[in-house]
């Protein structure tokens, strides 16, 4: 598995219904929807996920976030710059294995051409559906339990099974 995932973000707002302006209000309230479900993606996986948004048309150099200590970094293109060259340049610069997770179908082919795993929109959001309700904090490491993947019949078998070898 990839250590880093970089999500388009723009192009994911565009893709992904769960984004869309009109069920969010605002496409401010989209990219912090993204930012937020990177954050709980971040904490699942454990990967290092980058999110790059297009600034190109705001004056002024590009910036960068961090989000829960460094688990998500939210990064801004410079003016003149746009969000796929960031996303090649972090790629190409960065050491690590990557998966960029994006629609255009030019930065996959630039991607994989650089060694990156590609991941579709509909991909990352298989992945947020599958997120537990209450996700963990990015600082705890994982810790699986096996009564997470029991039924609650099978729970209760075990229990009373316990309760008679605890009587005898």
């Amino acid at each position: 598995m990839s250590r880093y995932l970089i999500l388009d973000g723009y192009n994911l707002v565009g893709a992904l219904r769960r984004y869309a302006t009109p069920s969010t209000g605002s496409l401010d309230e989209s990219r912090e929807l993204l930012i937020n479900d990177a954050l709980k993606a971040a904490g699942w996986t454990g990967r290092q996920l980058i999110i790059v948004f297009d600034a190109a048309g705001s004056p002024g150099p590009g910036r960068t976030e961090l989000r829960a200590e460094g688990a998500v970094r939210v990064v801004y293109s410079a003016q003149g710059e746009s969000a796929d060259d960031v996303i090649e340049r972090l790629v190409r610069n960065f050491d690590g294995p990557f998966t960029v997770c994006t629609g255009d179908f030019a930065l996959q082919r630039a991607a994989l051409s650089l060694g990156a795993a590609r991941l579709a929109p509909r991909e990352f959001e298989e992945l947020l559906d599958e997120l537990p309700t209450v996700t963990r904090n990015p600082d705890t490491p994982f810790r699986a339990r096996i009564s997470d993947r029991l039924s609650p019949e099978t729970l209760q078998s075990i229990e009373e099974l316990r309760r008679r070898a605890e009587g005898h």
